[in-house]
């Protein structure tokens, strides 16, 4: 329940084991991706290369309304880190997103709160996609005109 409705969430976690000398990429037409109303993008502030992963990932995804959210994990372990916070919130000014910092391992308030926010998110995406839609049919049917064939268009013959 976000802010009292009921929301359904499926969580697909797509960040690949990246192996030596090989590289993963997420690209817009994948199935992980194509069917998304929100993205929570999560990298490791120990882990540079998960990272780097989010940024070529969501340079690869289509420039589109679809919320997003940026999440640093284990702030647990401050003293592994290889991200700064300031490289996370470049990073979420850059994507135009939420950005946060937390612990999944201590803090499961945080963890929850991060994709309530995004719910929020995804829940006023859709509000508004709904009312431009019922706008555009407002102005549509408010200035319809009846349709006069003219002669041009008529099959008998022209005067």
């Amino acid at each position: 329940m976000v802010d009292g409705e009921a929301v359904l969430c499926e969580i697909w976690d797509t960040c690949p084991k990246i192996e030596e000398n090989s590289e993963a990429t997420l690209t817009a037409g994948s199935e992980a991706v194509q069917w998304a109303d929100g993205l929570l993008l999560v990298y490791s502030i120990t882990d540079r290369d998960s990272f780097n992963y989010i940024r070529k990932a969501k340079e690869e995804l289509p420039c589109d309304t679809t919320p997003v959210a940026l999440v640093g994990n284990k702030v647990d372990m401050v003293h592994l880190r290889q991200v700064s916070t300031d490289e996370g919130e470049i990073l979420a000014k850059d994507f135009e997103c939420k950005f946060c910092e937390i612990s999944a391992a201590e803090h499961v308030y945080q963890v929850a709160e991060a994709f309530h926010d995004l719910c929020r998110e995804v829940i006023a995406a859709k509000r508004k996609s709904k009312q431009s839609f019922i706008e555009k049919i407002d102005r549509m049917l408010s200035g319809s005109r009846t349709y006069n064939r003219g002669k041009s268009d008529s099959i008998s013959p022209k005067d």
